[in-house]
């Protein structure tokens, strides 16, 4: 009989329990507990906020810059998506001072997803769509729950997908850029589904603009693992589990957090491409000193 409790360890040959209705039925029992279980809430940190319906909020205030300024806190948030966000915690974001949103949503997740904010607030949102066209969100699905997935697929994937998040889409990093620079546009927050990978990368690239160091980017960028740790455990191990583990966690986790090894790999094609971070903000992004003045003016104390 399947441990309900590890129910992995009765099944020698996974696709044995699809002939077995008792392991079968007590495995979808398994993983549905699983899918069902609450995930814990995201732990204290001195930039996140704390708001019901999102998970990381935080304040880019406080950071460093090469040549020994800050960012002004109060001027820069990012986020998750803020669809679970009620009227009172939506008008909490407006008392943030926030009067512009970036949403790095696709068309179709608006479609699915409308931003709660622009419904019962008067805040300003821009969508600035980004997406991997690499990642087929159904195809994905039947390759975990088939098996078909090697070693290190997964995490390739979204290396190649960071790549093109930093040079297929400058004229949407160029506008991020120009908007904040700009009178009015700030402050603002910056919001994709998760607040993780598209939003992780262009706020990667708005620090690096205002010359914090990348190291400390990095360790940014990484935070969000500390905010989706429960999530991603919770979601990996019910993919798996509808596999009939014949997909790793370890893989499905790829896919749910960040790496250093993807952000690195979007700053490598910069570099390869338009020789430093500088050339990129010159010639991909057609940035110009003064535009980068004003927004470090703006933004640095």
């Amino acid at each position: 009989m399947l441990n309900i409790l590890n129910p992995q360890s009765a099944i020698r040959n996974p696709r044995s329990a699809i002939r077995d209705p008792k392991s079968l039925s007590v495995l979808v029992v398994a993983c549905l507990l699983i899918l069902l279980g609450c995930a814990t809430a995201p732990p204290q940190h001195p930039s996140r906020i704390e708001l019901a319906g999102t998970r990381n909020l935080r304040d880019l205030g406080g950071y460093s810059t090469i040549d020994g300024r800050q960012i002004k806190k109060g001027l820069l948030y990012r986020s998750d998506h803020l669809k679970r966000v009620s009227r009172r915690n939506a008008e909490a974001v407006v008392a943030l001072g926030v009067k512009r949103v970036y949403d790095l949503r696709t068309g179709k997740e608006h479609e699915r997803d409308p931003s709660r904010l622009a419904e019962i607030t008067s805040l300003e949102v821009v969508s600035l769509p980004i997406d991997c066209d690499l990642i087929d969100p159904y195809a994905v699905a039947r390759r975990i729950l088939g098996g078909d997935v090697e070693e290190g697929d997964f995490q390739q994937l979204m290396i190649e997908c960071y790549r093109g998040y930093a040079l297929n889409f400058t004229s949407e990093w160029s506008s991020l850029l120009r908007d904040m620079a700009e009178p009015g546009g700030l402050p603002a927050l910056i919001h994709c589904t998760y607040g993780r990978d598209r939003t992780g990368v262009s706020v990667a690239i708005v620090l690096r603009s205002l010359g914090v160091p990348q190291e400390t980017v990095l360790e940014d960028y990484l935070l969000s693992n500390t905010f989706w740790e429960s999530e991603a455990s919770r979601l990996s191990c019910f993919a798996s589990c509808a596999s009939f583990f014949q997909t790793p966690r370890s893989e499905v986790r790829a896919l749910m957090e960040v790496r250093p090894e993807y952000l690195e790999a979007a700053f490598a094609a910069i570099d390869e491409k338009y020789g430093s971070f500088e050339g990129y903000l010159q010639e991909g992004l057609g940035i110009d000193e003064a535009t980068l003045e004003r927004l470090r003016s703006t933004l640095l104390e």
